[in-house]
């Protein structure tokens, strides 16, 4: 057995995945299989929304009774998952078959499976006796588990995170079920990750096959609806709101009444009413965004949010210029028709940034590798001036690829001194960010200008860039 790194932070964390039933299940926008799954008979949308899944990771209490220290890194089973790995990379499954065997049998998370919630009176740095609340969404190719080491390095800080399963067919693989009134499951389906040869659109919809990317606009709006019904069935869980329906992924006992309510004030373990964090990577970071600077559809109420932390976010989605701030009294869009979701992100560019503003504070943390991305990155440094028009709110570090803020780099027998060290930069930062000592940290790391220098010469021609400095040094824009 193969752990990774060791969690560093006040608690001791637990890792439990929770699934619940989509009251409504529906189809999201008008993209098809080409290809249906055998024997389904639901219709052929490749984005059939049906059950949420989400990994928690929180403040544990290892004291009631003997937990092994252990949880599995890969998403079981091992088999679906070379299936996913093998069609997001375009490798034969023989070839990966060895790699994923060692690191999906072998490799462990260092935290304790479905261990109680700690409570939070027992903790003197938890805010006001109850746990903030974070909500991860990861990007393509990840999975509620690919960021384990970041989600877990919250948890050990005092917070609640839940890093959502995409099932859009932006992660590698998921197992997604039908649920009947009765609360009986289907056998799950195996959903890979979607590729442009797997899916067609009907000749009507001319509207989003005209949009950039439009897969990913259709996924976003996918994505839309899976964090605001997994924050919803979060907060009526812990308010112990009856008739909610919750229940770990595969059907092992968890401590329930750990996650309730405070018995002498009624009050819940975890603050899910105000004051939430949205995290994500990549795609997860444009999800974020999208989220942030749209509003949600009728059937949702607009999520508390208080700050947001962006790991290196793709932009590409997303409608130019922006996205910027929502204002205030702006009207509510079905995201279920995505011409409209797309045209609503587009009517935003009139809002004028705000010297006090009054919508979430951001940090973004970029790779040199989108940095030296220079259409991208000017694009990034005019929305985070929407956002915090302060400035000093984009951090790049040297060294650091697109992969760095996931588990890959810090992997076991592969994992190296500096990708451990820009790892843990990227882990202090937020954590500052999320505590209001966000300055205070800067003062610590080792702070160096933006200074781009050729180095070579691409392929194709285009100078190749690196910046300068030592890797885990910080540039703050």
């Amino acid at each position: 057995m193969f752990f990774l790194p060791a969690i560093q932070g006040r608690f001791p964390v637990g890792v439990t995945t929770f699934v619940s039933p989509v009251q409504r299940p529906r189809p999201i926008g008008t993209v098809k299989l080409r290809s249906p799954p055998t024997g389904s008979t639901r219709p052929n949308n490749a984005l059939y929304l049906e059950e949420v899944a989400f990994t928690a990771y929180y403040p544990a209490d290892t004291t009631s009774k003997p937990i092994t220290k252990g949880v599995d890194w890969f998403i079981r089973p091992v088999k679906e998952s070379l299936q996913g790995f093998s069609t997001f990379l375009g490798f034969s499954s023989w070839l990966l078959w060895p790699i994923v065997y060692f690191f999906g049998t072998l490799v462990k998370i260092p935290a304790y499976p479905n261990a109680p919630l700690l409570d939070p009176k027992n903790a003197t740095v938890a805010s006001e006796n109850q746990w903030p609340l974070v909500i991860f969404s990861h990007g393509l190719g990840g999975s509620r588990t690919a960021y384990s080491q970041f989600c877990s390095r919250l948890a050990a800080s005092g917070r609640v995170v839940l890093a959502v399963e995409h099932r859009d067919g932006t992660g590698t693989v998921s197992m997604p079920r039908s649920w009947n009134i009765d609360g009986e499951k289907s056998k799950p389906r195996t959903l890979l990750y979607l590729r442009e040869s797997d899916i067609h659109w009907d000749d009507d919809s001319d509207s989003i096959k005209t949009a950039p990317f439009p897969l990913r606009v259709e996924q976003l709006a996918f994505r839309h609806h899976e964090v605001y019904i997994t924050y919803n069935t979060f907060h009526k869980f812990i308010h112990n709101t009856p008739g909610t329906h919750l229940e770990t992924i595969d059907g092992t006992h968890f401590d329930r009444k750990s996650w309730g309510l405070d018995e002498a004030t009624e009050k819940p373990f975890v603050n899910c009413d105000e004051n939430i964090v949205l995290a994500g990577h990549s795609f997860g970071g444009c999800t974020v965004l999208s989220i942030l600077s749209s509003n949600p559809s009728d059937e949702y109420d607009r999520l508390p949010v208080d700050k947001a932390i962006i790991l290196d976010p793709w932009l590409e989605p997303l409608p130019a210029p922006g996205p910027f701030p929502m204002k205030s009294g702006g009207n509510n869009v079905k995201e279920n028709n995505i011409a409209d979701f797309v045209s609503s992100a587009l009517e935003q560019n009139d809002i004028v940034p705000s010297a006090t503003p009054a919508h979430p504070r951001m940090l973004v943390i970029n790779s040199e590798t989108f940095t030296l991305w220079k259409d991208h990155f000017a694009r990034l440094q005019e929305i985070v001036k929407g956002w915090e028009p302060n400035g000093r709110r984009i951090v790049t570090l040297v060294g650091s690829k697109h992969t760095s803020f996931s588990d890959f780099p810090i992997l076991p027998i592969i994992s190296g001194k500096t990708a451990r060290n820009i790892f843990n930069t990227i882990a202090d930062v937020s954590v500052a960010f999320l505590d209001n000592r966000f300055e205070e940290q800067l003062k610590d790391a080792k702070i160096v200008k933006m200074e781009p220098k050729i180095i070579g010469v691409k392929k194709d021609g285009k100078p190749r860039r690196k910046l300068a400095g030592a890797p885990g040094d910080v540039i703050v824009e």
